[in-house]
Formats: C-alpha cells, sequence, structure tokens
C-alpha cells in the first residue's frame, strides 16, 4: 500500500451509503471495508476496524478487493493509498471481474430454514436444497401453495447471524419441494447471502483441485 502522495486532493466526503465489501493482500487476513464507486478508475473504502486497530504501515501490493454490488459480486485488484487512518483510496490495475450478474449463481446447501406464515403462526423448520442470491429450494413443504408469501430466517452457520426477509413460493415440486423467490430482503442481508455462497464457491473449487491433484499424482 504505497503512502499518500503530498499533492494528492484531500479525502473525499462520503455519504452514508456503499457496499460492503473486503480488502486482502497476499500474508494478511482479510479486512472488512465499506465501498464507494467514484467513477470507473477509483474506489474509496472505508476501513471497519476499531480505531485503534489501523492499517500498516508498510506498502502492501497488489491487494483484492471483493464487494457486492448492484451488478453482483465484483472483484478488483490494484494499488490502495491510505488517505486517512480508516479510508483508502483504490486504484484497479485490471478490469473488474463480476462473479455473478443478473442471474444470481445457486448452489447446493442443505442449510436450516425457519418459515412463518399469516395462517398458522407456529413456524416451519426445515432445510433448503439450494440457495441463490434471489431465492431457495426447500424441502418437505407440501402445505405451501404457490403464491403464498412467508418469512423466512435461513441459517449460515456457527457464529453468523441468519439472513432474514419475505419470500414467495413461485414453484412446487415432487416430494414437497417448494421455489421460493426473495420479495423483501434487505441489501446488506442480501450482500451477506451472496458472501456466503462466494466463500462456498471457493471452498468446493478447492475441493476439486485438491482431487485433482491427488489423481495426477497416483
Amino acid at each position: 500500500m504505497s503512502a499518500r502522495d503530498p499533492e494528492t486532493p484531500a479525502p473525499v466526503t462520503l455519504i452514508p451509503a456503499g457496499y460492503d465489501g473486503r480488502l486482502s493482500a497476499p500474508g494478511r487476513e482479510r479486512m472488512p471495508v465499506r465501498v464507494f464507486e467514484r467513477g470507473s478508475d477509483m474506489l474509496m473504502l472505508v476501513v471497519l476496524l476499531d480505531a485503534d486497530t489501523g492499517l500498516p504501515p508498510e506498502p502492501i501490493e497488489p491487494v483484492l478487493v471483493e464487494y457486492s454490488s448492484v451488478h453482483g459480486l465484483v472483484r478488483l485488484r490494484g494499488e490502495a493509498v491510505m488517505e486517512q487512518r480508516d479510508l483508502i483510496r483504490f486504484r484497479p490495475s485490471d478490469a473488474a471481474e463480476v462473479l455473478q450478474r443478473r442471474e444470481f449463481v445457486r448452489i447446493d446447501a442443505p442449510q436450516p430454514v425457519v418459515l412463518e406464515h399469516a395462517r398458522d403462526g407456529d413456524p416451519i423448520r426445515t432445510h433448503a436444497v439450494d440457495v441463490s442470491g434471489g431465492g431457495m429450494l426447500l424441502r418437505g413443504l407440501e402445505e405451501l401453495e404457490e403464491g403464498q408469501s412467508v418469512r423466512f430466517s435461513l441459517e449460515l452457520g456457527a457464529g453468523m447471524a441468519p439472513v432474514q426477509g419475505v419470500a414467495r413460493v413461485v414453484r412446487t415440486e415432487e416430494g414437497g419441494h417448494r421455489g421460493l423467490v426473495f420479495d423483501a430482503i434487505s441489501s446488506a442481508e442480501r450482500q451477506r447471502l451472496i458472501h456466503f455462497i462466494f466463500d462456498r464457491q471457493r471452498a468446493e473449487r478447492a475441493k476439486t483441485r485438491d482431487a485433482r491433484r491427488k489423481h495426477r499424482s497416483r
């Protein structure tokens, strides 16, 4: 990470918006940031850490930024320049890699799900068959009909808060499976879900690579 140029203009005043993201560099833990797009050739990153944590003073290049935008999950490599203790100016060195576009990537994810609907106050406990940023396929829900809306709480794993919102049944399948689309889910909740999906994809790709290496070594 380069030191700030003395002639660099004063930091931009940021509005309370932006996208949740992560900054990472070789040999260092990923750092949570808030990403603000400033044209096609620059991002401003607000570091989401305690004020006394700060960033290492030595240069870190190249760095990788990942964040969820309206276009999908975006990955960028480039140079980061520290503007303030908790503000970073990031300039991409390559074109952005958009990992998810209009259609959300769907993954196999047998995650626990709790549903509540207006007809019956008792919660329904089930599991997802697969999940995407736009909906999920659930098992064992013969009582739900197409068009019916339910509140949902989708577990992401130990130590992680569930993703919550409102979903609508749009498809019925044999065996009681129901396809649901997310009708009401906050941007922050959807971004957390997309990050979860991205992490699962990366873990699966790593397993596949390891299996191929073992097969070739035999």
